[in-house]
């Protein structure tokens, strides 16, 4: 019996906090990121592809995501201030995370080519142009955030390293980014591919990576028995070069043997398939580099 009341209070305390994470989730996406997008009309009138990916992966996934974490952050027998805690960590996680959305608009906008209805809008990239790629590309923005935010630690005994665990996440993911466009720079533009041509392919493509490299630094921190900042930064950095590594080998090996030209399948004709399948190579390598880290 003790348990059973146990286990009632414990659901009613994180049911609780997750439906007031979800409700303040919704106002901030909302009202803040939103605007004056109708989200009812794209889901539901007008059945938006773009916009439910986007629904789905870029709030409804990190909303709950954060809400839970937050959970796992209660640290007092005082039920009421253990309340407040996760409360207010869950209220912290998604204010940060709607900023960091806000910026990432912000960058689109600076950074991308103009397309027919002139600079790139993220929202009007989803909801109006119904662009897939540009809600898969929002998602894997949104997965690096709640990656970022899940190392995120309020007490002051474990803020330095947290800040440290998140440096080293946002340093590796940028540069793993930077390196990915890069190298599609030789043949085509990464910003070009998502906003202007609405490749389907290379939204699943770069999602996929993404997720890797978040999975591999991830895991690293969280493997570590005890933190230790320059182990970190040289496992980090080992796990993504050897993912860099594998997966060109892969992907050659794979073309030479089925004689097709994967790059441009998923490239030149939005083979949306091939993109699925490089998504999850670059997964399928990153959770094999995992086992070596355990």
């Amino acid at each position: 019996m003790s348990f059973l009341s146990y286990f009632a209070s414990n659901s009613l305390f994180t049911f609780f906090i997750v439906f007031i994470s979800f409700v303040l989730g919704w106002v901030m996406y909302h009202v803040v990121l939103l605007k004056t997008v109708d989200l009812k009309d794209s889901l539901f009138t007008k059945d938006n592809p773009a916009a439910w990916a986007e629904f789905i992966g870029a709030f409804i996934f990190p909303v709950l995501d954060l809400a839970a974490r937050a959970v796992v952050g209660s640290a007092s027998p005082d039920i009421f201030l253990d309340l407040a805690i996760c409360l207010g960590d869950a209220a912290v996680y998604i204010a940060v995370f709607v900023l960091l959305r806000l910026l990432t608009d912000l960058a689109v906008r600076r950074l991308s080519p103009p397309d027919s209805d002139g600079k790139i809008d993220l929202n009007n990239e989803i909801y109006r142009q119904r662009n897939v790629s540009a809600s898969l590309f929002s998602i894997a923005v949104s997965l690096v955030f709640v990656c970022v935010l899940s190392f995120l630690d309020f007490w002051p005994e474990n803020i330095l390293s947290s800040l440290l665990k998140i440096a080293d996440i946002l340093v590796y993911t940028s540069l793993a980014t930077a390196l990915y466009i890069l190298v599609l720079r030789r043949k085509t533009s990464f910003l070009s591919e998502i906003f202007v041509d609405n490749n389907t392919a290379a939204g699943v493509s770069f999602l996929g990576f993404v997720c890797a490299v978040e999975i591999l630094l991830g895991s690293a921190i969280s493997l570590q028995k005890g933190f230790n900042f320059p182990i970190l930064v040289a496992i980090s950095g080992i796990g993504l070069v050897i993912l860099g590594v594998f997966s060109v080998i892969f992907r050659v090996l794979f073309s030479r043997i089925i004689r097709v030209n994967l790059w441009g399948e998923i490239y030149d004709q939005n083979n949306t398939g091939a993109g699925l399948g490089q998504a999850a190579l670059y997964i399928s390598i990153a959770n094999v580099i995992i086992s070596f880290m355990r």
